[in-house]
């Protein structure tokens, strides 16, 4: 028998799932909730719901701190 280890703690955007990411990734690019929700054919609120987690997750609070995170050269 194997001895038991703890589960690795994901932290920062490895902590996202895949739809939190997708998510968030649209959003940082500045896309609009709607449009997110359309283009990945869910509702707005299940787009509101990804981001919230994602944001809590990612101990942030905004899209402009979530475009510093998630989009290549958003700083500069």
């Amino acid at each position: 028998m194997r001895p038991q280890t703890k589960p690795r703690t994901r932290t920062g955007i490895e902590s996202l799932t895949p739809g939190e990411r997708r998510i968030a990734t649209m959003a940082a690019a500045g896309q609009s909730n709607r449009a997110i929700a359309q283009s990945l054919f869910v509702t707005v609120k299940a787009v509101e719901y990804h981001l919230a987690n994602a944001y809590r997750k990612l101990d942030i609070s905004g899209r402009g701190q979530l475009a510093a995170l998630l989009v290549p050269g958003a700083l500069n």
